[in-house]
């Protein structure tokens, strides 16, 4: 819970049976109601984890900070973690980067999953114990978000907005064969393709999608809705 004296903000942890202060630790910065505490099994650490921010994402923004009781022992930015901000999902007023199911196991690890499709697994104390890509991302996979035309029969052209995972440059443009019929029933009447099997697509639409095998694939996972600006690509060459 969160207490404040006249001049400056505290946020301390109890025990729940007892009602005593186990310990506090200053908040005039972090703004520790705003984000996620996480306890370690012992009440001895605490992650805090900025899953919901109300910043705009540069790999300098601080977003996991640990400490033992008060004694704060790690911080991680943004760019620990995202490697492309482009993979960052925004609302009106807030920015998310991972998902929001994560606690201590009972080793006192933390498991942290971002956009990206990449799973960070770290100790109480901060240190990085592994970092292991999302079983739902194949090696060879492209995940990227890009603009979707048909060129001409079973022929579409796609241009790269920006890429999540895979090597492809925003603007780089790809050939892809796919038969109509099976882009109308990846991508079905809801999302404007083909709306009936005698009429092709004329114009032009944005879809985040899934590259397998040469293929071009509709996501049939849970994936977050990834609308930055297309400057992102610019804010990653900003260290």
């Amino acid at each position: 819970m969160s207490y404040s004296y006249p001049d400056r903000y505290y946020w301390g942890l109890y025990d729940t049976q007892t009602k005593q202060k186990l310990y506090t630790i200053k908040n005039d910065s972090l703004f520790i109601e705003s984000k996620t505490a996480v306890i370690s099994n012992d009440g001895q650490n605490i992650v805090i984890v900025d899953d919901y921010s109300g910043a705009f994402g540069y790999k300098r923004f601080e977003i996991m900070t640990f400490y033992e009781k008060d004694k704060l022992i790690k911080r991680l930015n943004l760019g620990d973690l995202i490697q492309n901000v482009c993979a960052l999902s925004y609302s009106v007023s807030h920015m998310t980067w991972c998902s929001t199911n994560f606690d201590f196991n009972d080793r006192n690890e933390i498991t942290i999953k971002t956009h990206e499709f990449y799973n960070y697994t770290f100790n109480k104390n901060g240190e990085l114990l592994s970092k292991e890509s999302d079983k739902l991302i194949q090696t060879n996979d492209v995940l990227a978000v890009g603009k979707i035309k048909r060129e001409s029969r079973n022929k579409y052209l796609v241009e790269i907005i920006f890429c999540i995972r895979g090597n492809l440059k925003a603007k780089e443009i790809l050939e892809l064969k796919c038969k109509d019929s099976q882009m109308k029933k990846v991508y079905g009447n809801l999302y404007g393709f083909l709306r009936s099997k005698k009429k092709a697509m004329k114009e032009e639409f944005s879809r985040t999608f899934l590259i397998r095998n040469s293929k071009i694939r509709n996501l049939d996972f849970a994936r977050p809705t990834y609308n930055s600006y297309e400057s992102c690509n610019d804010v990653n060459l900003i260290e």
